[in-house]
């Protein structure tokens, strides 16, 4: 028998408890809906915005390569998570087949970012989302009552209060249990998309000359206005380059679904759920955020849309879902297709919390963090102490990205793109190193002999090493490059010390710490 293969068995003095108090309730068409939430396409916004900063870059091919390289790492995240059907997302594996140490500041490096950005989602939520759509109704139904709630959603108390009272409705969901959190999911979901249809319509339209946007936007900014901002902007002619440079604005948002295997121990169907959950959300996600770019240049127009972020002739925030309600030129069209910004927004709020409070859960099953995280509701089936840990962070986070210019949208990514591509080196070589566990479990996939782990990682890593350059050096809308390398740097610091110092503790009270990770957590 291979030494190094995990046992599933509970033995005396190793784990505290028989079970971790979470229930198998998550099916697959759950996944599938959370991968495309956690994806969080609503992130268009900010994508398109931050074009104009890459000339010549062509956000479609950024996209689909970015597509791509993260079904590879999709791919060997769901085949770790099949081998380890645990909650505790990298944690859990990582512990298990590189290092306790490594798991531990793996996921800690990435629990503290999704509490991070579970903070800035709510601030997200009102800045791209209520404050638009308050304004452009506003201006459409000449209402100054609307425009003046419009700008308050947009102003610094306004971003703060409303972000908190997400935090706080995300985390109260997210105690109340999965079943509820992702059937509330699934509604929204669905209302979404269809959003997003209806969007598309309208894009396809203005693209095909059958609506024009630049009498819709002279109505509102004045005449010839359309026509003095799209002056402005560049044509360089395409730059493989800057197309290269610009992945790291949509890998920003589909890249998290592989969130996902932080409830890999809630999933009914861990054989199959998480593998169609990553990389098929990734797909379909991935295909309408190129179609929204597509029309989107086209009903706009490429110089517009390279100028109007800094033109002080757009009186609108410079947001597509801004400019395709004016397209629209209709107050409840306006409405409906706000609500993909809307109801997708939130939802990432809650892969952050769900991510996060899973790790800070698996921590406390191993001994290397405080007892309370592990505590779970036996009527929620719940980590509480988890969750309200990471709605105190959030509230943190959310003032510090509301009331200081120390951190902006990509400030926290850097963490992200190291995790993933320490789990992909992982999955490289796993199948060698745990030949015989990875033999008995449903991750035993080869093409021609070679294992599909260790295919999918080869590939992923100069992809991932790429973004993670590009998200430590890059500038654009507001990225502070040296803060996020120094956070991180004394966030990787913490995490080993935390680990050594918590593992001299435990045995000093003589508990084997280190004997649990030959184990599978309790289930």
């Amino acid at each position: 028998m291979d030494s190094t293969q995990p046992r599933v068995v509970g033995v005396s003095g190793v784990f505290t408890r028989a079970s971790s108090g979470l229930v198998r309730q998550v099916s697959t068409t759950d996944t599938i809906y959370y991968g495309a939430m956690a994806i969080t396409i609503a992130y268009m916004v900010f994508i398109v915005t931050a074009w104009p900063s890459y000339p010549g870059s062509s956000m479609e091919l950024a996209t689909l390569l970015v597509v791509i390289g993260g079904c590879l790492l999709g791919v060997v995240y769901a085949l770790f998570a099949s081998v380890y059907p645990r909650s505790g997302g990298e944690y859990v594996f990582l512990s298990r087949v590189v290092h306790p140490s490594v798991g531990f500041v793996i996921s800690f490096l990435q629990a503290f970012w999704y509490a991070f950005y579970f903070g800035l989602n709510g601030a997200f939520f009102a800045i791209y989302g209520l404050a638009p759509l308050f304004t452009v109704l506003g201006i459409q139904w000449h209402n100054s009552g609307l425009t003046s709630t419009g700008t308050w959603f947009a102003s610094h108390n306004g971003v703060f209060i409303t972000g908190s009272v997400m935090v706080v409705f995300i985390g109260y969901m997210v105690y109340r249990g999965m079943r509820g959190f992702f059937r509330m999911q699934r509604w929204a979901g669905l209302f979404a998309l269809g959003s997003v249809l209806l969007t598309i319509i309208i894009l396809a339209l203005g693209s095909t000359g059958a609506l024009h946007f630049a009498t819709d936007f002279n109505a509102v900014a004045g005449r010839g206005a359309y026509a003095a901002v799209a002056r402005a902007g560049a044509n360089p002619g395409f730059s493989t380059l800057a197309t290269f440079d610009f992945m790291v604005w949509p890998a920003f948002s589909i890249l998290f679904s592989v969130n996902m295997v932080s409830f890999s121990g809630e999933v009914k169907n861990v054989r199959r759920g998480p593998l169609i959950g990553i990389v098929g959300s990734m797909i379909v996600t991935g295909v309408l955020m190129i179609v929204l770019m597509f029309l989107g240049r086209g009903a706009f127009g490429d110089r517009f849309l390279q100028a109007a972020p800094t033109s002080p002739k757009v009186p609108v925030p410079p947001f597509l879902n801004v400019f395709a309600s004016l397209l629209g030129n209709n107050g409840i069209l306006t409405i409906l297709m706000s609500l993909w910004i809307i109801f997708v927004i939130p939802f990432a709020l809650g892969s952050n919390v769900i991510y996060s409070s899973r790790a800070m859960l698996a921590w406390g099953l191993d001994g290397v963090a405080p007892g309370p995280f592990s505590k779970v509701s036996q009527r929620r089936h719940t980590p509480v102490v988890a969750i309200i840990t990471l709605v105190v962070l959030a509230e943190i986070a959310l003032a510090v990205f509301t009331y200081t210019t120390l951190v902006a949208i990509l400030s926290g990514f850097l963490g992200f793109a190291i995790a993933f591509l320490v789990v992909a080196i992982a999955g490289v070589f796993f199948p060698f190193t745990h030949r015989e566990t990875l033999e008995r479990s449903p991750a035993n996939i080869r093409v021609g002999g070679v294992p599909l782990m260790t295919i999918c990682g080869v590939l992923a890593i100069p992809f991932l090493a790429f973004i993670a350059y590009r998200t430590a050096t890059d500038k654009a809308l507001g990225a502070n490059a040296h803060i996020s390398l120094i956070v991180n740097g004394i966030l990787i610091a913490i995490g080993f010390g935390w680990f050594y110092a918590l593992r001299w503790y435990r045995r000093r009270r003589g508990e084997d710490v280190d004997r649990r990770f030959k184990e599978i957590p309790i289930e």
